[in-house]
């Protein structure tokens, strides 16, 4: 992933879980873009996939459910 702000620990740690569930390339980039705004957000997916080790499908289920709730998160 290309971006100019290096990634902080956590956005490292949901990077490294993405790879080790093979995700796709252009999930990951999308994922973390969005999970930039939300500290909370990266915890709660964090823990969620260590715990469920999910699929994308319900990955981007689960974000998009985070996405609906944090304000944060619908700027």
């Amino acid at each position: 992933m290309q971006n100019r702000n290096p990634l902080s620990p956590k956005e490292l740690a949901l990077l490294d879980q993405m790879q080790r569930l093979r995700y796709s390339q252009g999930l990951i980039t999308t994922s973390l873009s969005i999970l930039r705004q939300s500290r909370e957000a990266q915890d709660q997916m964090l823990l969620f996939m260590y715990e469920k080790h999910p699929s994308e499908k319900v990955f981007v289920e689960r974000l998009a459910g985070i996405c609906a709730v944090d304000p944060k998160m619908r700027k």
